[in-house]
């Protein structure tokens, strides 16, 4: 079981400043970075993350482009211990196409557990 957030919102709503929060909030709580891509582009970031109990989750700030979405589900696939993903993510009335697109790579198995912030 994975618990997906969702953070929702239009292009300059926040989605990748609370997601970059989100991380430092947790490495300050203990957590350990153990893999990331483009962490200076805050538009593109994805991290890795463990907890000292074992617990891993990865935190993704791109939603802009069907390349990004798509850079994301390959790393997502290539870390099959994730717990907990945190993800940025168009409205699906604002942009169905990017939304349907991060929903896909996002691969939601039975007992998954969405949640949704939205900004």
């Amino acid at each position: 079981m994975r618990i997906i957030t969702l953070v929702i919102g239009k292009k300059g709503a926040g989605k990748s400043k609370w997601i970059l929060e989100k991380k430092d909030e947790m490495l300050s709580e203990g957590w350990e970075k153990i893999d990331a891509i483009n962490e200076a582009d805050r538009n593109t970031a994805i991290f890795v993350l463990k907890s000292p109990i074992g617990d891993v989750a990865i935190l993704n700030s791109g939603s802009d482009t069907h390349s990004i979405i798509k850079d994301f589900g390959a790393f997502l696939a290539r870390h099959t211990e994730v717990s907990q993903i945190f993800t940025a993510i168009r409205p699906q009335k604002v942009n169905p196409r990017l939304y349907l697109w991060m929903k896909r790579e996002l691969n939601n198995i039975e007992g998954d557990v969405e949640k949704r912030i939205e900004l």
